[in-house]
């Protein structure tokens, strides 16, 4: 069974980046935008991801309800996926270098796997 959440690392740092590149790609699924939330947030998440994912959740919100059906499932699930793998950790206020590049480890391997075309036929 294929899998569109990037499973490779289980750290809440990864985790947080693996947020990142969905709340990313729902956003511009759903509208063509100047600015994107990549450019207005990825500085702030990947160093304080505790003021910002709550945001992007919000926001995340008006734009799955602009999708498709399918595409709201995809998007959905794969953010369940990630939620439910975070469990209860608290989602950091600050993260260190060494985070910050975990959280840019799982945004990039995210975007990938959302972005690989399906090799189901």
């Amino acid at each position: 069974m294929g899998t569109d959440v990037e499973t490779a690392s289980c750290t809440i740092a990864y985790c947080c980046g693996q947020l990142m590149a969905v709340y990313a790609a729902i956003q511009e699924e759903a509208t063509e935008v100047n600015v994107g939330v990549v450019e207005k947030y990825y500085a702030a998440a990947s160093s304080s991801p505790a003021l910002v994912i709550g945001k992007l959740a919000q926001l995340s919100q008006y734009y799955l309800s602009d999708l498709e059906k399918k595409h709201f499932i995809r998007y959905d699930r794969m953010l369940g996926e990630i939620y439910t793998r975070m469990g209860q950790a608290r989602i950091p206020v600050t993260m260190n270098l060494e985070q910050q590049t975990e959280f840019a480890l799982g945004y990039y391997q995210q975007r990938a796997a959302i972005y690989t075309p399906s090799r189901k036929k």
